[in-house]
């Protein structure tokens, strides 16, 4: 738990430095999960770098306790944190390794397309850990852990169209300053960290006859 606690608190602090708006911080046996009430439409760059320094500061504390703690407990505390990296950093979302996957998307298709293409690598792989789970593991930690994960992917397929939704709402109702430029013919092409020509409209007139009519 206390190795769970230190990388959500790499998240945590690297957002709150960041200025982002923090909501909690819920630590499960299995895992954690950090929650930001931050816009979509935030830097990329800033998204990854809360995303790394998660894995980030739990590799730092576990090099700092082989000064603090006995030999014996070192190794058994840097096996289970090796562990719980190695999980956390598989490409399935919601884990931390999905969502870089859906952030390195991001950077080459639209924003749609990315959380398409996340969610159906992540049930790829999925089934191909619960292929090699079922040859090597038989443990029922491990097979509870298998389901309350595919039920975290499950309801993340089911919230596509809500964060499509949301980023288009973001960037009507607010102004972003943008490091790209893009043509598109249609709003389902519309990129993060990109402003938008939509056919001959400019975006924030496309995005006002679209949610107006």
């Amino acid at each position: 738990m206390i190795i769970i606690l230190v990388h959500e608190l790499g998240h945590f602090v690297t957002a709150f430095l960041l200025g982002w708006k923090i909501q909690k911080i819920i630590l499960y046996p299995y895992g954690g999960c950090s929650y930001f009430d931050e816009d979509i439409n935030v830097s990329l760059k800033e998204e990854f770098l809360v995303l790394v320094m998660g894995p980030a500061i739990q590799i730092l504390f576990i090099l700092f306790l082989q000064y603090v703690v006995s030999p014996p407990t070192y190794v058994l505390l840097k096996r289970y944190s090796y562990y719980l990296l190695m999980f956390n950093l598989l490409p399935i979302y919601p884990l931390d390794g999905g969502k870089i996957l859906g952030l390195v998307l991001a950077l080459f298709v639209s924003y749609y397309r990315s959380l398409q293409i996340t969610i159906y690598f992540s049930f790829v792989f999925f089934l191909c850990l619960l292929f090699f789970s079922s040859l090597f593991f038989y443990s029922f930690t491990w097979i509870l852990i298998l389901v309350l994960l595919l039920f975290s992917l499950w309801k993340e397929m089911n919230q596509v169209s809500f964060y499509y939704q949301k980023f288009l709402l973001e960037r009507y109702f607010h102004c972003y300053s943008f490091p790209r430029y893009k043509m598109v013919n249609h709003h389902y092409q519309m990129m993060r960290d990109t402003y938008h020509l939509v056919g001959e409209l400019d975006e924030k007139k496309y995005l006002e006859r679209l949610f107006r009519g």
